[in-house]
């Protein structure tokens, strides 16, 4: 499955990173309980947090994208993960909501350019290139490191503090930096292309890709309600204990480890792949709608079969992002990063209609309207042609 000595320390890097990525992804959601009497700040600045942080997230996709193909993806990658740690370590001696705000929106911007490389990195490590897999080992990092960022850091926060949790994760960020750039292979300068106008056109034109991005931001309404708002929900309205809510929280990454991997596997050998999708969709609605009964296992219910179908869902969907890009191998990464900004950049707004709703009508109509939102993104997914089959090995 791998190749060398070499490119299982790539991936090992790779991995590693991913998962510290990931706890810097979700760990202010978490601990937003415990930074939000320091910083003055209730549910309506949770929900302005979590949005400039997929902001950032969803409009530097595009440019990690071209600076894969003009500089090569692991110069990117290396940038992105420095840009992002230095941007937790700032957090970490924020004096107000609003900064940590612009501080979340450059930790989102850092990690715009580092996915989509390296997923295309991961295919090439992996012998056969299947984009299934390589999507799949990279959300199961993501997953594992969920778990960490969700329950470990509340534990954590708790124990010595939020500022000094957020000082570590993003020395951990640093280190990963130096991982990756010690350990991953880098193309030449002299064999990395040129931006194309032409197939920047052809990507960003094409209706497959448009579709694909937009039916995604239906599971990114799902995962930015549960994993930024459910500790705060299980807290402030469930009456239970931090260590319970965060734990109940996690599970919509627990979940994923499995069938991330799971749906990487059903990629490469599936046809159906639009109907899997629509599935997942359906699946993510009735999560959230689950949560609005008031009660702990309800909430565990939710994030639980939250994290079951994103994992199929979004593997499907960047491993098709690769298989659908029809302008040359150079620009896959171009592809996953155009599907990963429509999906991160439309992922905006739900935080704000979450919290606009709790704040006006109560945690109930948050859960109940967001799931009734996500039903809206199943209408691009059936545009779609029925199957993004896998170019052959």
């Amino acid at each position: 499955m791998i190749r060398s000595m070499q490119s299982r320390r790539a991936l090992g890097s790779l991995v590693v990173a991913r998962a510290i990525y990931a706890i810097n992804w979700v760990n202010v959601g978490a601990i937003f309980y415990l930074m939000g009497p320091d910083l003055r700040a209730g549910v309506t600045g949770l929900g302005l947090v979590t949005a400039t942080f997929y902001l950032g997230l969803g409009l530097l996709q595009v440019p990690g994208g071209l600076l894969a193909a003009r500089w090569g993806p692991k110069r990117v990658v290396v940038v992105g993960i420095f840009l992002s740690s230095s941007a937790v370590l700032a957090t970490s001696v924020a004096a107000g909501v609003v900064e940590v705000a612009v501080l979340r929106f450059v930790v989102g911007s850092g990690m715009a350019f580092v996915f989509a490389p390296s997923v295309i990195i991961i295919a090439g490590l992996l012998r056969g290139g299947k984009s299934g897999m390589g999507v799949g080992v990279m959300n199961s990092a993501f997953d594992i490191g969920g778990i960490a960022g969700i329950f470990g850091w509340v534990v954590l926060a708790t124990v010595t503090g939020w500022r000094p949790s957020l000082l570590l994760a993003g020395v951990m960020g640093l280190a990963t930096g130096v991982l990756v750039a010690l350990f991953v292979p880098g193309a030449a300068v002299g064999k990395v292309p040129r931006v194309d106008r032409k197939a920047l056109r052809a990507v960003i034109r094409d209706r497959q890709l448009i579709l694909l991005g937009l039916g995604t931001v239906g599971f990114g309404v799902a995962a930015t309600d549960i994993a930024g708002f459910m500790t705060l929900y299980g807290v402030k309205s469930l009456s239970a204990s931090g260590a319970l809510a965060s734990g109940v929280t996690s599970l919509v990454y627990v979940v994923p480890i499995f069938t991330s991997l799971w749906g990487g596997r059903a990629f490469d050998v599936l046809s159906k792949h639009r109907m899997v999708m629509v599935a997942s969709l359906a699946g993510s609605a009735a999560a959230l709608a689950l949560a609005a009964y008031p009660s702990v296992p309800a909430a565990a219910v939710c994030s639980g079969l939250g994290g079951l179908v994103s994992g199929i869902g979004y593997t499907f969907a960047f491993a098709g992002a690769r298989e659908l890009n029809r302008a040359g191998k150079e620009y896959e990464s171009l592809a996953v990063a155009w599907v990963n900004s429509l999906s991160l950049t439309g992922s905006f707004f739900p935080p704000i209609f979450f919290s606009y709703l709790v704040d006006g009508y109560g945690y109930q109509a948050g859960w109940l309207w967001s799931g009734a939102l996500t039903l809206v993104f199943v209408v691009p997914v059936l545009l779609m042609v029925e199957s993004w089959r896998p170019r052959a090995a």
